[in-house]
């Protein structure tokens, strides 16, 4: 289950789209999918596309699994906590009817309460009880923008959750040996906020990973220096490494 700003299907995807809801304007409804915005296509890319407009060049790490959509965010990529913890609890109680193993949290908001006490937390918390692995973003705040150094305590909600995997983003310099990798300056470092917990879990890379794109979205259209070919776009950040850890 993808909780993003939806989906903009394709040949990379749509044979295993097996649900589409929109939290954002009809409740939860089931609605076809679409995406304004393009980070939620871009994220079920990473997890789940087949490379097929690439030759499997630009290939997510689980091609063949299937994609609830639950869109949650707008055009602008903004969007309500109140809509993002529906959706969990949304999949959770259909948990046996979609068939959701995963749920994918790329977002999330600054640290406001502890997380006995967070309602996305607590819905996360609800989800992981079910049986349902949830892989949230820690969030691109490892850098103070008043000093430049490295920032702590940066981690975002739901990524302070107890239960959930949280992941960084790791720089992999474009090789396939591990002995470079190095976690991205932007990458949100812990301790949690209020709490003191240890986070994140793991990192994973999100430095410059290309996957499917939303051509009419606002990311897509915006944004022509980060276009690959027609069809695909590069983006950096935790929502990607999480995306990868979904996968």
């Amino acid at each position: 289950a993808v909780i993003d700003s939806g989906l903009e299907a394709g040949p990379e995807s749509d044979d295993r789209i097996d649900g589409s809801y929109d939290f954002t304007h009809n409740g939860g409804k089931s609605d076809s999918p679409t995406d304004a915005y393009g980070h939620g296509t871009h994220v079920a890319g990473l997890i789940a596309g087949d490379g097929d407009l690439s030759g499997q060049r630009y290939r997510g790490v689980a091609p063949e699994a299937r994609l609830i959509v639950l869109k949650v965010l707008d055009e602008h990529g903004a969007g309500n906590t109140s809509d993002v913890i529906s959706a969990i609890e949304f999949v959770t109680k259909h948990k046996g009817r979609l068939g959701v193993d995963i749920i994918n949290l790329s977002l999330g908001h600054p640290i406001l309460e502890p997380a006995a006490t967070d309602p996305l937390v607590q819905a996360v918390e609800a989800a992981v009880r079910a049986g349902i692995v949830v892989v949230a973003a820690a969030g691109n705040y490892g850098v103070s923008l008043a000093t430049g150094e490295p920032a702590y305590a940066g981690i975002l909600s739901p990524g302070n959750a107890p239960s959930a995997i949280t992941v960084g983003s790791a720089k992999t310099f474009e090789t396939n040996v591990r002995g470079d990798d190095r976690v991205a300056n932007y990458s949100s470092r812990g301790p949690t906020w209020y709490d003191g917990m240890a986070k994140p879990d793991l990192v994973a890379p999100g430095h410059g990973l290309v996957a499917a794109a939303a051509t009419s979205s606002t990311l897509y259209l915006n944004n022509p220096a980060i276009r690959v070919d027609v069809s695909y776009l590069q983006l950096n950040g935790t929502s990607m490494a999480t995306a990868v850890v979904s996968g």
